[in-house]
Parts: C-alpha cells; sequence; structure tokens
C-alpha cells in the first residue's frame, strides 16, 4: 500500500533530452541536476518509451522524484535513444503530450565515428574497422528497423548499437517527432556551441525550460573520450552520405546547423 501511494505521488517529467547520442546529453544532464529549480531522476537513461514501455507508466514514474507541496521543482529525464526509436514519438504523445523536448545536435560525421569508438569500448562493436561499420551498417540494421515498427521485435541490438550514418540524419528523425509535437515544444541546442560554452547555452535552455539563470558548480564535460582523428577517406564518404539530408535540417532550423 505505502509503495502505491509514493508511485501516486510522484510526478511525470517536464521536459526530456531526446538525444542524439554522443552530442552532450550526458554533461546537460549534470548541469541540469545542479539546478535549484529542478529534480533529476538518479537515473540519466531510464529508456521507459524505448525498451522497458511494456513495463506501464507506474513504473515510469517510481522513477522521478515526489510531487512537493510548496515550490514545485521541473524534473525531466535524458534517454538519447529516444530520438532515433523509430516508436518512441508517437508514445511520448500519448502520455505526455505537453512535455518539453530538448535535441543536441553534433556535426554527423562527428557523432558517427564518436558512437563507434564508444562502442567498441563498450565491447559492443567487434568490427575494428570503422570504414566496415559504415559499410555495412544497412544491411545489418534494415531488418530490424522494419520488425520494430511493425512490432515482431521489441528491441535490437544492431538497430541501437550499430546505425552510426543513420543517428546523424538529423531532419529524417525530427520530422518523425513534428508528427506530433510543434517546434514551439523543441530545444535544439548546437553540441560544438555546448562543448565551447556551456554556461551560455545553459541560459537559453533555462529560458526554455521556464526556470531562472544559475550557474552550476561544476561544468567539467561528462562521458569524454579521447581517440585519433577519423580518416580522411572515410570523412568524405561521410560528408557526402549526410550532405541531403543536412540541407532539409538546414531550411527548417537555419544556417547555425549547417556542418556540411
Amino acid at each position: 500500500m505505502i509503495n502505491f501511494f509514493s508511485r501516486l505521488n510522484r510526478q511525470l517529467p517536464d521536459f526530456l533530452i531526446i538525444g542524439a547520442q554522443k552530442c552532450g546529453t550526458t554533461s546537460l544532464f549534470h548541469y541540469l541536476s545542479q539546478h535549484p529549480d529542478i529534480e533529476m531522476p538518479e537515473t540519466k537513461e531510464i529508456h521507459y518509451f524505448d525498451l522497458n514501455y511494456k513495463k506501464g507508466t507506474e513504473w515510469y514514474k517510481n522513477n522521478f522524484p515526489k510531487k512537493k507541496l510548496f515550490g514545485k521543482k521541473l524534473t525531466g529525464e535524458a534517454t538519447p535513444y529516444y530520438l532515433f526509436h523509430p516508436l518512441v514519438s508517437q508514445r511520448v504523445y500519448k502520455h505526455l503530450s505537453k512535455v518539453k523536448l530538448i535535441i543536441m545536435l553534433r556535426n554527423p560525421v562527428d557523432r558517427a565515428y564518436s558512437q563507434f569508438i564508444h562502442e567498441r569500448k563498450l565491447g559492443i562493436e567487434d568490427l575494428s574497422s570503422f570504414e566496415d561499420a559504415i559499410t555495412l551498417e544497412y544491411s545489418r540494421i534494415d531488418d530490424d528497423e522494419k520488425k520494430l515498427i511493425t512490432g515482431e521485435i521489441e528491441h535490437s541490438n544492431a538497430f541501437q548499437h550499430f546505425s552510426y550514418i543513420s543517428r546523424g540524419l538529423y531532419f529524417k528523425q525530427i520530422s518523425s517527432w513534428l508528427k506530433y509535437f510543434s517546434l514551439k515544444k523543441m530545444y535544439f541546442v548546437k553540441s560544438e556551441d555546448f562543448f565551447t560554452n556551456p554556461e551560455k547555452e545553459l541560459v537559453d535552455i533555462y529560458n526554455f525550460l521556464g526556470v531562472r539563470n544559475f550557474k552550476p558548480n561544476d561544468l567539467t564535460s561528462q562521458n569524454t573520450n579521447h581517440y585519433q582523428n577519423i580518416s580522411q577517406k572515410n570523412k568524405d564518404v561521410l560528408l557526402a552520405t549526410f550532405s541531403e539530408d543536412n540541407k532539409k535540417l538546414v531550411n527548417l532550423l537555419g544556417d547555425k546547423f549547417s556542418w556540411i
């Protein structure tokens, strides 16, 4: 009985940091956790709307802080897979139609290579060549994407972890979310600007969330990796691959998000 009332008294998120992966979401979660008017959950990536959806909303609510009688604090979560997963936008709208969405976007070439290094470090990616990984990507993930959409499977390790190019097609992913949420409900962060001057970028994020300006005590970057630069050959391949999608993104969001 106590556990039931504990869940009943918990609040659902006011905002979601939905991606993209390897674009600074861990750092942003860390910074927002220090704000006196924001109370973040203990777990950054709850993965409710992608991997744990069958557990239900009561399970989801139990991840968040209890409602306050006075001085309501905002709460949110950060699961970068949300932006990419083909079913999440519809699920979020069903349960959180008024939620605000924060989307962090990084040069898709750098993002793709960073993801590959990350997956290699975790031991998930067994291909040692980034060139092989991007060459084989669609053969590894395409069937699983279709099965996720039809409900034939609930989870795909390949689709989640080997999607180096696909996760950088930002316009395609954002278009899925625009079916349910207006641009006014979204705030886009250019990761390069965020990495360079997080304090400045946080001011605009605070304005979007409707909380006062605040400087976190700890502004160190989180979850960073150090590695050799991508080869020029692979960089050229990816620049060409991302070109058309990036043009559409610029038409939607402006020149600020032009990397190609």
